[in-house]
């Protein structure tokens, strides 16, 4: 093998350099061309993102200022009969409280009672 590695070092040692024929040069001017049209599609879709945003922003608010108004008058109706309900409650809820505290005292009577035996 020693004789055919040195006859290989020996024959390409000889060997021109390859012709390069403005190849390496043209392939760096498509990369560069590659490069910048990948650069300008990015800011394009950055740009076309950022649009669809504002466009959907504006939408959304539009919807919120048309539905707002009924969505707040009809939670004001509701609001009104759940404070209604709660002040025809509040009635019994004190009562309920009365009720409670006179339990309260007649079971604490009661076992001051059984306590004295």
């Amino acid at each position: 093998m020693d004789a055919f590695e040195n006859a290989l070092r020996v024959a390409f040692a000889e060997a021109p350099e390859p012709a390069d024929d403005g190849f390496a040069v043209a392939v760096a001017k498509r990369v560069s061309l590659r490069e910048r049209l990948a650069s300008a599609r990015n800011a394009i879709q950055t740009i076309g993102l950022a649009i669809a945003g504002v466009a959907t922003i504006y939408g959304g608010v539009q919807m919120v200022q048309n539905i707002g108004p009924e969505f707040l008058a009809s939670a004001g109706l509701e609001f009104a009969r759940a404070h209604g309900a709660m002040a025809q409650a509040s009635m019994s809820a004190v009562l309920t409280g009365v009720l409670v505290a006179a339990a309260a005292v007649g079971g604490g009577a009661l076992a001051l009672r059984s306590a004295r035996g």
